[in-house]
């Protein structure tokens, strides 16, 4: 029997609840259900990024604001069980149209939360310990050739020379190079400070997700056009944040992203691409240029080698493009080939 449906079966035996077990259950609303105990607990202990906390606390109200109804028909907290949260998945997907990437991502955040307050002695059991991920299509990321690569670096360049702002366009250019000399994420960008930076040896320190750090290498070009960039760019404090905004502040995310936006289009590349993009692209011309994934997996910050294995499956999808291109019993044309029984007769 699910909890929604004791609570109902109480109902039914006249409304007449346990005044202790009600008492219980106002405690846990005053407390919000712990939300913001967890979210500190993120934050706090786990060094997640106040992006991550904001998206599982927007989750966990989700849930909460769907449970309310039950708990006002007398379910209390700790009768949440497998079967409510079943149904509450079963409400994201037919009801609100959720698809099995985005369910998932609501059972990562459910599995947390609930195994958190299980082991602070809130919950005497954990309702997600039988709840599994939906299956979801496995989708190849995608990248853009060398040559498209090239293409934006090159719209990107012109740039330098026909805008009123050359030092923007310095370091958009540098942006790109980094981008993808490096293969860092968008948020490990913007969070780079210049003292990060080791232009010298051409390596740089990366704070990745979950507060970890890692180096990374970069090559000659990127560290010449940042090194330009620098030469280019007044700024106030001389160890503060790398990419500035034109107010002098350090470059937002969103900013990012409408610069790429910008060159993409002037570029002509009728191709959708993001910064992320650029990152994918990175570990796939790697791999194809004879790298190892232990290495990829590193440079890349991936905490387990399965995440990087992607780009073997992408590598080997465009290996088998190339190689129906080019070998001359597997062309397709519009003009069968000669009979070669014909020929020899």
């Amino acid at each position: 029997m699910s909890g929604s449906e004791k609570h109902l079966l109480r109902a039914g035996q006249g409304g007449v609840w346990d005044k202790k077990i009600v008492m219980q259950n106002d405690l846990h609303r005053a407390r919000g259900y712990y939300i913001q105990d967890y979210l500190l607990h993120l934050s706090v202990e786990r060094s997640l990024g106040r992006r991550t906390i904001e998206e599982y606390e927007s989750d966990l109200g989700l849930f909460t604001e769907w449970l309310e109804p039950l708990f006002q028909d007398g379910l209390t907290f700790p009768e949440l069980d497998t079967r409510t949260i079943r149904e509450f998945l079963a409400h994201l997907r037919h009801d609100r149209q959720y698809t099995a990437s985005g369910l998932n991502r609501k059972i990562a955040c459910l599995k947390g939360y609930f195994a958190y307050l299980e082991t602070e002695k809130i919950l005497a059991s954990n309702p997600m310990s039988r709840i599994r991920s939906a299956k979801e299509a496995r989708l190849l990321p995608k990248v853009l050739s060398q040559n498209e690569i090239e293409l934006l670096l090159e719209t990107v360049e012109e740039r330098i020379k026909s805008t009123k702002n050359p030092h923007l366009a310095l370091r958009d250019c540098a942006i790109f190079e980094l981008f993808y000399a490096s293969g860092i994420r968008l948020s490990e960008l913007v969070g780079l400070d210049v003292g990060d930076l080791d232009l010298h040896r051409r390596t740089m320190r990366v704070i990745g997700k979950g507060r970890k750090e890692r180096v990374v290498f970069l090559n000659q070009t990127a560290c010449d056009a940042i090194t330009e960039y620098l030469h280019a760019t007044p700024r106030k404090n001389a160890s503060g944040a790398l990419f500035l905004n034109r107010y002098g502040a350090r470059l937002s995310q969103r900013g990012v992203e409408k610069m790429f936006t910008q060159v993409l289009k002037e570029s002509g590349l009728e191709k959708h691409a993001s910064p992320h993009t650029l990152r994918h692209s990175f570990a796939t011309h790697l791999l194809e240029g004879g790298s190892d994934l232990v290495t990829i997996k590193e440079l890349l910050g991936h905490e387990s080698l399965q995440t990087t294995q992607v780009y073997t499956n992408l590598s080997k999808q465009r290996m088998r493009a190339v190689y129906e291109r080019a070998h001359p019993r597997d062309k397709s044309t519009d003009v069968s080939p000669p009979n070669k029984r014909a020929q020899l007769e």
